[in-house]
């Protein structure tokens, strides 16, 4: 051997009583940093896009508030949103005996877990010439709190 080849040879440091037949812990460890960084972040950015069970309920009650506005004006018919007890019901009101009747709107209040449903009027009513009684309505849960007028919708 050519004497630089033999003094590179002597320079090597071994790292494994084996030669270099595997891979060292330390390499391994950084592969699994990896993936668990990657794995973390993907499933972060899956989450995000989901919308919350609060903002699912949120939109159903104001999905309610428009489906009952439109009612209201389609069938020439006075309803009211009733909120009580964390859950919501649409009543229409029978001319006839000046009763009012379920309408079959019921957000559950077994739909959501832990969720405050408030208003600043427990009945909002839906008039057929367009006019709704002007309160806010507030959804919260854990600290997040959605709100809206439903006679601004």
């Amino acid at each position: 051997m050519a004497p630089m080849a033999r003094l590179a040879e002597r320079m090597k440091i071994q790292t494994s009583a084996i030669k270099n037949k595997g891979f060292t812990l330390v390499e391994l460890l950084v592969v699994l940093l990896i993936i668990g960084v990657i794995a973390s972040i993907a499933t972060l950015s899956i989450n995000t896009a989901r919308p919350s069970q609060v903002q699912l309920l949120f939109s159903q009650l104001k999905n309610q508030v428009l489906s009952s506005k439109k009612t209201a004006q389609l069938k020439n018919i006075k309803l009211r949103l009733i909120i009580t007890d964390n859950q919501s019901t649409v009543e229409h009101h029978n001319p006839q005996n000046g009763q009012w009747v379920s309408h079959n709107n019921t957000v559950p209040k077994s739909k959501l877990k832990g969720a405050i449903i408030t208003s600043e009027k427990s009945k909002i009513l839906f008039f057929p010439n367009g006019y709704v009684t002007s309160s806010v309505i507030s959804l919260s849960q854990a600290g997040v709190t959605y709100q809206f007028n439903p006679s601004s919708l």
